[in-house]
């Protein structure tokens, strides 16, 4: 490591300081332990220098950053616990510096950043300790040669172990990857993304190890790291029967999985994976079915753009998102102003953010879906009476030829549904004396 690109303990102290007055913590639950606080002021003090100096071309990477800050915390914690109970020797939980070497394989950073991973870690952490006089550790104020010798045996130690479960997992997951192809597996399904491949081919589909023909089901995956992923993807492939799967990593937290099917994908099959998806609690898009090579990289963009329109639908906590829900929306949110303008003057005050509008709002979207007031008042649960006296108010407030726009108003409720009242009226530019 370039001397000049070490962290001394006064710059560890600056953002320890920043971290304090909550500029680089502002999303973390505030904690009452001192020793707590002091611990996340560690982490991001050792946070820092390991992006800065191991992965500065990563320093703007948001999800990569926050993969990094799980690792640190959990080795510094050990470690300082390790410290504060006076024991010798500790033994590191192999298991996370495994996980750590298995995510860094898989964002295909080199393994001999791995070493450097640690070491710098260890640095910066002990002239952090060091300088602030090893509060947090049980020992404030001067420190004697002999706990400063043995604190920096157990770290040192730890740091030793940890760093080689570490690499060691890191040359298992590469070698995984070289004997699966899953290096070529990746690329290729980019380079299909990217419509680099417009045919399907025998050779092809031999080194993506994945059958281009049939329908495809697209699953993108938020996931910080692969047994997370796994599981959703294995989750998926179970709730579809999928003749055919595929997982690669797009990112530090994104993942894409593909499910193939010889046939046609029938409704029933979409529910069900959509309800698996859902009791993940892992945020998923779902694009598809499609069909051939085209319908690959169309299912995947599906799945891109609507969870590129996460933020500004309206969907409950809804951590699973169906493309073919929001299809019409997908295409109309190109302009949000002037979508929800159009909703806004169809639904009139219709629109507006109150239990009334919305149980008519409701009741006139199944109407016009269904085309049956006695299909309408089955599929909400209510008396055919009362579907009549909601369409009657929808009259009152629409116009009595509100039935002559049925395509429009049909487009406005589901946009005002996507949106949500709030959402829409503020794209709309209508104010509370307004509505």
């Amino acid at each position: 490591m370039d001397e000049g690109n070490r962290w001394n303990a006064g710059e560890i102290l600056n953002v320890m300081e920043s971290t304090a007055s909550g500029n680089a913590s502002e999303t973390r639950e505030k904690v009452s332990s001192p020793w707590s606080a002091w611990i996340d002021r560690t982490v991001d003090g050792v946070v820092a220098a390991v992006v800065e100096e191991v992965y500065p071309e990563r320093q703007a990477n948001v999800s990569f950053r926050a993969g990094v800050t799980d690792f640190v915390r959990a080795h510094v914690e050990a470690m300082v616990s390790a410290v504060r109970l006076g024991g010798g020797r500790v033994s590191v939980n192999k298991e996370t510096s495994r996980r750590l070497g298995r995510w860094l394989a898989e964002q295909r950073i080199p393994l001999d950043t791995v070493k450097d991973f640690y070491w710098t870690a260890m640095r910066c952490m002990l002239d952090l300790w060091a300088e602030t006089q090893w509060t947090g550790l049980g020992h404030e104020g001067a420190a004697s040669g002999t706990l400063v010798t043995r604190i920096t045996r157990v770290v040192m130690d730890f740091t030793e172990e940890g760093k080689n479960a570490a690499v060691a997992a890191h040359e298992e997951a590469t070698a995984d990857f070289l004997r699966g192809g899953n290096p070529r597996r990746r690329d290729l399904a980019i380079e299909i993304i990217d419509g680099r491949h417009l045919k399907t081919t025998s050779a092809l589909e031999v080194d993506l190890g994945y059958r281009l023909s049939g329908a495809h089901l697209a699953v993108l995956i938020d996931a910080k790291h692969r047994d997370q992923a796994d599981r959703v993807f294995r989750n998926a492939q179970a709730a579809t029967r999928a003749r055919d799967r595929l997982l690669v990593s797009l990112g530090a937290s994104t993942w894409v999985a593909w499910l193939g099917h010889p046939r046609h994908v029938d409704p029933t099959t979409l529910e069900t994976l959509h309800d698996v998806l859902r009791r993940t609690g892992v945020n998923t898009a779902v694009g598809g079915p499609r069909n051939g090579i085209g319908g690959f990289r169309r299912a995947y963009e599906e799945a891109r753009r609507i969870e590129d329109m996460r933020s500004m639908l309206s969907v409950d906590g809804d951590c699973c998102l169906n493309f073919s829900e929001f299809a019409l929306e997908a295409l109309l949110l190109s302009d949000v102003s002037a979508a929800s303008a159009f909703a806004a003057d169809e639904l009139g005050e219709l629109a507006d953010q109150t239990p009334r509008a919305a149980r008519i709002r409701g009741t006139l979207l199944a109407w016009l879906s269904s085309g049956s007031q006695t299909l309408t008042a089955s599929r909400l649960g209510i008396h055919e009476n009362t579907v009549r006296l909601r369409l009657a108010t929808a009259a009152n407030a629409l116009g009595p030829d509100f039935t002559e726009r049925r395509t429009e108003l049909l487009t406005a409720l589901r946009l005002h549904r996507a949106l949500g009242a709030d959402r829409l009226l503020t794209a709309a530019g209508r104010t509370d004396s307004e509505t």
